[in-house]
């Protein structure tokens, strides 16, 4: 039955990720996009309730009913609460990706780490109606050495669990004064999936996005995790190597496929967030008084450099950044991508600030303290409700100032 349950789990997997690129693609026909959207919503609705089947209970099922009805309503107010969280338990990282915020060194919120009580006092608040919890978002979670006993405590209260990491903070011998290996320590831990971070088949295209970095060594720590979980007869965490498409790289993804084949795990394909939002800023975050031409060629450059020459992997946005027709404005009040994470998810960071959605750098951009004033007040506070009134209607200027999804297509550029 875990093998029929498998198969399955990975076939709807496959089956998303296509609606999500058919959803992408531009739509010529009137009304095809809304359908795409649809069809999309429909299939991850059921992706999710299958690979979760284990830790969906009536409350929580209820609640998902009704906030995926006001998303799909676009209310501003949310009766429920978000079913999909991100908690940071990190934003310290140990490499230098190169088309991320940590990587290239800008400074948002102060370094640090999630307090481990304050912790499993905010799990023990929000466990009867969180189905899904990533504890990645700006650094790496194996940096944190209770990161094993945070993932232990969420399953333990019913969560599905998982983690994206870059592996280069994973020993293949125990720890000094430990006699367990981290692996084995991910693998009792409980954690449902776990994604690694290589975007290469080769040292050189890896090295490209990672710089300094062994891609030889993060293969050896792959194969060592799944070695070491199917040594000890489980069957999670699932593995999955992450693989973000980019002029770099694209000419390997078919040796990227026969890797992941190989090493016993799946493929994902994604595409290219080029986080061309803070070009205009310093590495402090300070506007840099760019005029609009400077910022335009800069833009141009940027993309040129990382985007992929396949068009299936540049987003809408970044081919009107290309054309001269991108206008943030335009987005304010009607998105290009129907974005559900203020309705259905949502991101607390190490110190408890929250924001909307996993594009979220900037501290200006928080929408409360969740150990300050709880999840609840927080989550239909007025700064979050305007975010979603931009789905729907344009924010006055002030509005817009304060709030980071006015302007936003729907997809963090």
């Amino acid at each position: 039955m875990n093998a029929l349950a498998m198969q399955v789990e990975g076939r709807l997997a496959r089956a998303v990720q296509w609606t999500g690129e058919l959803k992408r693609r531009p739509a010529r026909v009137p009304g095809m996009r809304r359908l795409r959207a649809a069809i999309d919503f429909f299939a991850r609705g059921v992706f999710h309730v299958w690979r979760n089947h284990r830790y969906i209970s009536v409350p929580k099922l209820l609640n998902m009913t009704a906030v995926n009805l006001q998303f799909k309503l676009k209310t501003e107010r949310v009766v429920g609460r978000p079913y999909r969280m991100k908690i940071e338990s990190t934003n310290i990282c140990n490499t230098q990706c190169q088309l991320c915020p940590t990587g290239v060194g800008l400074q948002g919120r102060p370094k640090g780490k999630m307090d481990v009580e304050r912790y499993k006092q905010l799990i023990d608040r929000v466990a009867w109606h969180l189905a899904a919890l990533d504890l990645s978002m700006w650094g790496d979670p194996l940096i944190v050495p209770e990161i094993y006993d945070m993932i232990r405590y969420a399953h333990k209260k019913g969560v599905w669990t998982y983690i994206s990491s870059n592996l280069h903070a994973l020993k293949l011998k125990p720890r000094k004064g430990e006699s367990v290996l981290q692996a084995e320590q991910l693998v009792n831990s409980g954690l449902d999936m776990l994604t690694c971070s290589l975007h290469g088949a080769s040292q050189k295209t890896f090295e490209a996005y990672q710089p300094g970095k062994s891609f030889d060594e993060a293969v050896a720590k792959v194969r060592h995790i799944i070695g070491t979980r199917d040594r000890m007869g489980s069957r999670t965490p699932e593995v999955q190597l992450n693989f973000v498409v980019m002029k770099q790289n694209e000419h390997e993804r078919a040796a990227f496929e026969r890797l992941a084949d190989k090493l016993g795990c799946k493929a994902v394909f994604s595409w290219p967030a080029l986080n061309t939002r803070f070009l205009d800023r310093d590495k402090q975050l300070v506007p840099l008084e760019m005029s609009a031409e400077t910022l335009a060629r800069k833009t141009r450059e940027h993309l040129h450099q990382w985007l992929p020459t396949d068009p299936d992997f540049v987003l809408e946005p970044y081919q009107k950044m290309l054309d001269g027709n991108y206008k943030p404005e335009d987005f304010n009040g009607q998105k290009l991508f129907d974005c559900s994470w203020p309705w259905t998810a949502s991101v607390v960071n190490w110190d408890g600030n929250v924001v909307t959605c996993c594009g979220s750098f900037d501290p200006e951009e928080d929408m409360g303290n969740v150990f300050d004033r709880g999840l609840g007040a927080v989550w239909n506070s007025r700064k979050y409700r305007l975010a979603r009134r931009s789905f729907k209607r344009k924010l006055d200027a002030q509005q817009t100032a304060e709030n980071p999804c006015a302007t936003c297509p729907g997809f963090m550029v």
